[in-house]
Formats: structure tokens, C-alpha cells, sequence
């Protein structure tokens, strides 16, 4: 075989699986850590995981602290695997609609070099979609940090706490507009 499309899919296979066991040994020693970690609060800092039971303390702490990039790097050279022959076929089938209107040269025959860059720049643009979507999934599902979901757990209600802060110097300007005499004046 010298296709180059089975070398590049069996080196993105490769990569696949070594960030997927990277993730995997990397979430191994989280939930390691996680039991030293909540076996230590127990004895030195009781009050933070007050009603927090192992399990739940171990899911926070994983779940928080787990390298998540491997795995949807992981998921994202799969998707671009999976997605390379239909779009192959697809930009193929689309390629003489598109060229239908031009003048008709020989040069616009499959092989030549408007109709390589082509489809390297469709192939390059169906594997950027492809991780776009695994980002889009990899942003909307972020957990929460540790603390705040330790917090969570614990039933502290954090949805009510509000953090006061001191107003900027700047803000006081933008308020009036930038000058003191002018900030009771109005225009209409």
C-alpha cells in the first residue's frame, strides 16, 4: 500500500492511543492522589470536607485535575480520521460543479494543480471542523473548579454569596464622563 492517506491514518491512530493512555494513567494517579489527599483532610483539615463522602471527594478532585485535552485531542484525531473518506469523496463529486462555469482547460482536470489545492485546503477544512467540534465539546462540558465544587458539595449555597468590590477610579470618570463638573449636567 502507498497510499498516503493509510500512513497518515495509521500515525493519527498512533497519537489517538497515546493520548488516550496518557489521559487514562494520568487519571489512574489523580484518583491515587485523591484518596492520600481526602485520607490527609480527614486527619489535618476535618472542616473541609465536612459531609463530603469519599467517592464524591474523589470524583471532585479527578474531575477538576484530570489532564481533559488529552482526551479530547485524542477524540478529535479519531474524528478526523472518521471524517476524511466521505469528505475525500464529497469534494471529489463537488469538484466539477464548481469548475462547470470556467472556460474549460485541460488544467482544471482532476490531478492538476488547481484541483490539488483543492482539495488539500477541503481536507485541511473538514479536519479544522472536525476539532472544532471536540473543542466545542471540551469547552461546554468544563467541570467546575475544586474548590467552588468542593464548596458545592459540602452544601455550602455559593450561588448566594456575593463578593463586594471596591469601584475602580476609572469607573467614577466613566460614570460622569470623564469630568467632574460635567457629571450632573445632562444632554439631550
Amino acid at each position: 500500500m502507498s497510499n498516503p492517506f493509510v500512513y497518515a491514518a495509521a500515525a493519527a491512530l498512533l497519537a489517538a492511543a497515546a493520548f488516550f493512555l496518557s489521559w487514562l494513567a494520568a487519571r489512574r494517579s489523580l484518583m491515587d492522589d485523591a484518596r492520600l489527599e481526602y485520607a490527609e483532610r480527614r486527619q489535618t483539615k476535618a472542616g473541609t470536607i465536612k459531609g463530603v463522602d469519599a467517592e464524591t471527594f474523589e470524583r471532585i478532585y479527578v474531575s477538576s485535575h484530570e489532564p481533559r485535552g488529552a482526551l479530547y485531542i485524542a477524540a478529535a484525531l479519531l474524528l478526523a480520521i472518521a471524517v476524511t473518506p466521505p469528505a475525500a469523496i464529497g469534494l471529489i463529486a463537488l469538484w466539477p460543479y464548481i469548475v462547470m462555469t470556467l472556460d474549460g482547460g485541460p488544467w482544471y482536470d482532476i490531478g492538476y494543480y488547481p484541483w490539488m489545492f483543492y482539495m488539500f485546503f477541503g481536507l485541511c477544512g473538514c479536519w479544522a471542523l472536525a476539532g472544532a467540534v471536540v473543542a466545542r465539546i471540551h469547552h461546554a462540558r468544563t467541570p467546575e473548579n475544586f474548590y467552588p465544587a468542593l464548596a458545592r458539595a459540602r452544601g455550602e449555597p455559593l450561588d448566594d454569596i456575593v463578593i463586594p468590590r471596591k469601584r475602580p477610579k476609572w469607573a467614577v470618570k466613566a460614570l460622569s464622563g470623564g469630568n467632574a463638573d460635567t457629571a450632573g449636567s445632562t444632554d439631550n
